[in-house]
């Protein structure tokens, strides 16, 4: 028996003349014909389908335009359901291989025959359902990367990867029928003017065994037989392919489909510099830190405030940039950023080792996603009203997993903590014994402050300084005395009961896999059953991980 390589031909490609010397009649390969995303023999009504064969045209050619013909090349595809019989739209036809798509309004048992000149193949029965839901996969094997895009069509690789929150575009075969109904072979609706066609029945999705949120499912408006879903990417904290499964009427697309996916990046805050009126305590001892996963950290600073040891840090740093103001007025700033004051400290351009920049260096502090809190001292010599609080945090402190300031899973938070014995007092949690924003009704707001992070490495980009500010409702007054403040980033709604950091690798670990993969491909664009999509060529993690940082405190590489 001959065997057939089954590729899904997807462009629309004008006629190839390959004319044959001798016509002979076609023939259907023994269950030559499956859905077109992963060649099962599962069909629903209106799905694309893959039949492979011989003799099947006389030339190779691929429809050009909307409706589809019933007759390309020389050949057409008929079905007899009922006593019924009528001819396929096609898409493409060539000796071995013919796309088409199955009419709307038709299930139960069928059978389908091609014919040419040269006469009309055996029928191949088949079985279609209402619904039949596949994925298209980029190598059109059904397995592997799926044809997901972000919302300007690029598909998601390695390098373009789906984030927790983003909007993203699942395409689809074999959703079945649609309200209103369409015709097969025709551009599904959708415009200014008119509604899409949409699934009137409830459709789930998962990613990486999480719910996504779905925010439309139907057929691609302007396109023939192919659907999309579009759905909110779900909170996960892994970076690399992640299972995705839709299911609709307890029937659920094929296992080992996937979307390549990045948790989010690291809040690192950024260090002050400028010397505030009667405090003396700077460099290491300006900064402490806590933190409750003794197997991601180590013993330092688990359960308890410690100072931090490290030779990134010396006297000219200030501890965690920090502004307060009262109105217009600011009453405590140890950083001149919102001042225009803060000089050339986060500025090495042409300078020696970054690592001697005290402005180049950031600390690591997100409570509930690796649990860990970065402090900053704060003296003040008079009681002070307090109408917003101000922190300063690198938009990029993370090279290989970026921060995402305004990403709807995060929750900002700050607190004050009092100081006992050169620390803060330890209440067993994050939550500030003075003041905290968990408990203290308020608005927080992000922005880039204009301030960049400018290395002396020639190729490094500049990373923007973003301010995250929380104003409360009412004015707060702090009496005179010393204090440890912190702003960090929750991402979890509650810290992980206990630490995956058996499973965890490194950013540098996580740049080293990245290095020993192949690229996937090349890229270009190319036409999806008429949709325009980008492929950008990238490496392909080969699992998925969980990234943490290095350590808690870095310097821009």
């Amino acid at each position: 028996m001959k065997t057939y390589k089954r590729s899904l031909c997807i462009a629309a490609l004008p006629f190839i003349l390959t004319l044959s010397a001798f016509a002979q009649a076609p023939s259907i390969a023994s269950g030559g014909t499956g859905n077109a995303a992963d060649y099962s023999r599962d069909f629903a009504s209106g799905a694309i389908i893959a039949i492979f064969g011989s003799n099947l045209a006389s030339i190779t050619g691929g429809a050009v335009s909307l409706p589809l013909p019933t007759s390309l090349g020389g050949a057409s595809v008929s079905i007899t359901s009922g006593g019924n019989t009528q001819n396929l739209p096609l898409f493409y036809v060539s000796p071995k291989q013919i796309n088409a798509q199955l009419p709307y309004g038709i299930t139960g048992a069928a059978t389908l025959t091609v014919t040419t000149s040269a006469g009309t193949s055996a029928p191949d029965a088949i079985n279609i359902v209402p619904r039949a839901p596949k994925l298209f996969t980029v190598n059109f094997s059904g397995k592997g990367a799926a044809v997901a895009t972000d919302t300007g069509f690029n598909i998601l690789t390695s390098g373009i990867p789906a984030k927790p929150g983003d909007d993203i575009v699942l395409f689809m075969n074999g959703l079945g029928a649609t309200n209103p109904p369409v015709i097969a072979g025709n551009a599904a609706p959708g415009g200014p003017f008119t509604a899409p066609a949409t699934i009137p029945d409830t459709l789930s999705v998962t990613i990486g065994g999480k719910p996504a949120t779905v925010t439309f499912a139907g057929l691609a408006p302007g396109y023939s037989g192919l659907y999309q879903v579009n759905v909110k990417a779900p909170f996960l904290v892994v970076t690399g392919p992640m299972d995705v499964q839709i299911t609709v009427n307890g029937v659920s697309t094929q296992s080992a489909a996937t979307v390549a996916y990045r948790q989010l990046g690291y809040y690192y805050a950024m260090v002050g510099g400028k010397p505030v009126t009667g405090q003396t305590v700077n460099g290491a001892n300006a900064l402490a830190y806590r933190q409750n996963d003794e197997l991601t950290w180590g013993a330092a600073g688990y359960n308890q405030w410690i100072h931090p040891v490290s030779s990134q840090l010396d006297s000219a740093v200030a501890g965690e940039a920090v502004t307060f103001k009262n109105g217009s007025t600011t009453v405590y700033d140890n950083n001149g950023i919102d001042a225009g004051a803060a000089g050339n400290f986060y500025n090495n351009a042409g300078g020696g080792s970054d690592s001697t920049k005290p402005g180049l260096t950031n600390l690591y502090s997100m409570s509930n996603y690796f649990p860990l809190v970065m402090s900053s001292y704060v003296r003040l010599t008079a009681p002070v009203t307090v109408t917003e609080m101000i922190g300063y945090f690198d938009g990029n402190g993370s090279p290989e997993l970026p921060f995402d300031p305004m990403n709807q899973y995060i929750k900002y938070r700050m607190n004050l903590r009092s100081n006992a014995s050169g620390l803060p007092t330890d209440t067993g949690t994050y939550t500030g014994n003075v003041f905290s924003t968990d408990s203290t009704a308020g608005t927080f707001t992000v922005a880039s402050t204009g301030v960049t992070r400018v290395s002396s490495i020639a190729n490094a980009a500049p990373d923007p300084i973003w301010r995250v500010s929380f104003k409360p409702n009412s004015p707060v007054t702090i009496p005179a005395g010393e204090y440890w403040f912190s702003h960090d980033a929750s991402i979890r709604a509650t810290p992980a009961s206990s630490s995956t950091a058996a499973s965890f690798i490194t950013t540098s670990e996580l740049m080293e896999i990245i290095r020993m993969q192949p690229e996937a491909s090349k890229g270009g664009r190319f036409s999806f059953f008429g949709r325009q999509m980008q492929y950008q060529g990238s490496y392909e993690l080969p699992f998925a991980v969980q990234v943490r940082p290095d350590s808690p405190v870095s310097v821009m590489r």
